[in-house]
């Protein structure tokens, strides 16, 4: 917008605004000029003490690499501008069978994209350039059919005769996971070992605290238990080992360092860590653990058909009393009042820390839960 303004006998032209391009833009600012003085009918110049506006300052020249600016120079390659950005460029992935988890990068590289169109990382940017990081293709990983058995769907270890089934399954060559893709034979439920039988399971050990504490309470019940025993602790205690079996205990390999996420390790670290927990278990005692439990009950059929390749029978729970958390003697034993049943597998602990409420606890499981009809037997193995 424009003003006129007549100032003595001369006309002054001022800006009164901003000037804005035809999309809105603010593309200039004038300043007002200050007022001119007059005196006596003349107009006395004044000199305009403001500072110049200063150059309008040089844009960063830059190229865009996957959404992070990068400063232009000369020479700049793909590979060194990836490098400046902190990009990688992604192979694809080997995907697990089942879970479709990452087992490691594929041979099949990613690639990038400049301005849209392949190119090398040895190319020279230019000011301006749109790089895209593309991943390489991820891909299944082999499978081998196998026939597989299918187990006898028993609501615990103590039920006996149930009939396996057998099926055809695409199994993970890497991961060792399993598929099944027919089913040749339903497995059929078994029946209870005998009328109130139950188990108890004793898990995390040995420890030189507590599992004489167990041992001994056990004695003097004359009760028998199964032991589910970390591979390092036997190795480090095997006396006490020796102690359990001199006892008519069982023993169950829990692997070698009780790892819970071992259910998504590939196939031969699940292999590794179930035999060298069953290995320190048999050099501690001169016998191998005929049960295999899986670190905090995290199973998967990889666990349990590797388990079964060593000759093990999986033994799961169906009482848990959380008493590894210590909630307290009184909360431990409601819970096994509320939870079991005839069959029922009672999980308790004498390794992982201070278990004197699991002892105190299991003092008054072996006098009660016989008077309620119940009966303590060990799992057979199948």
């Amino acid at each position: 917008m424009r003003a006129l303004r007549l100032v003595g006998a001369a006309a002054v032209l001022t800006l009164t605004g901003t000037a804005c391009s035809a999309g809105g833009a603010v593309v200039a600012a004038a300043r007002r000029p200050a007022p001119q003085p007059v005196v006596s009918g003349q107009q006395v110049p004044v000199t305009n003490t403001s500072s110049s506006p200063s150059p309008t300052p040089t844009p960063m020249r830059t190229v865009d690499v996957a959404g992070t600016r990068v400063q232009m120079r000369a020479g700049l390659t793909v590979a060194a501008a990836l490098a400046e950005a902190g990009v990688r460029v992604p192979s694809g992935q080997v995907l697990a069978v089942s879970t479709k988890r990452s087992l490691g990068s594929d041979d099949r590289p990613g690639h990038v994209l400049v301005n849209g169109r392949r190119a090398k990382q040895t190319a020279t940017l230019q000011a301006g350039d749109v790089v895209t990081v593309v991943a390489g293709r991820d891909r299944i990983e082999a499978t081998r059919v196998e026939t597989i058995r299918l187990p006898a769907p028993n609501p615990s270890n103590l039920y006996v005769e149930g009939t396996p089934g057998r099926a055809l399954a695409n199994v993970g060559v890497r991961s060792g996971e399993v598929v099944v893709t027919q089913v040749l034979a339903q497995p059929q439920i078994g029946h209870l070992v005998s009328p109130g039988a139950v188990a108890l399971t004793i898990d995390d050990g040995p420890d030189p605290t507590w599992t004489p504490k167990v041992l001994a309470l056990l004695a003097r019940a004359k009760v028998h238990a199964t032991f589910c025993l970390i591979g390092r602790n036997a190795a480090r205690y095997p006396a006490l080992v020796r102690a359990i079996v001199a006892g008519g205990h069982t023993l169950c390999d829990h692997t070698w360092d009780h790892d819970e996420d071992l259910k998504v390790r590939p196939a031969g670290e699940i292999a590794l860590d179930i035999s060298r927990g069953a290995d320190a278990i048999k050099a501690a005692a001169g016998v191998a653990p005929t049960f295999f439990r899986a670190p905090g009950g995290n199973w998967s059929p990889a666990i349990e058909a590797e388990a079964r390749r060593q000759h093990m029978t999986p033994l799961k729970w169906t009482v848990d009393p959380r008493d590894w958390s210590r909630p307290g003697e009184a909360t431990i034993l409601a819970t096994i009042w509320q939870e079991l049943r005839p069959g029922g597998v009672i999980l308790m602990h004498d390794g992982g820390g201070d278990r004197s409420e699991t002892v105190a606890a299991l003092a008054v499981l072996l006098t009660r839960l016989p008077a309620m009809g119940y009966h303590f037997v060990t799992p057979p193995s199948v």
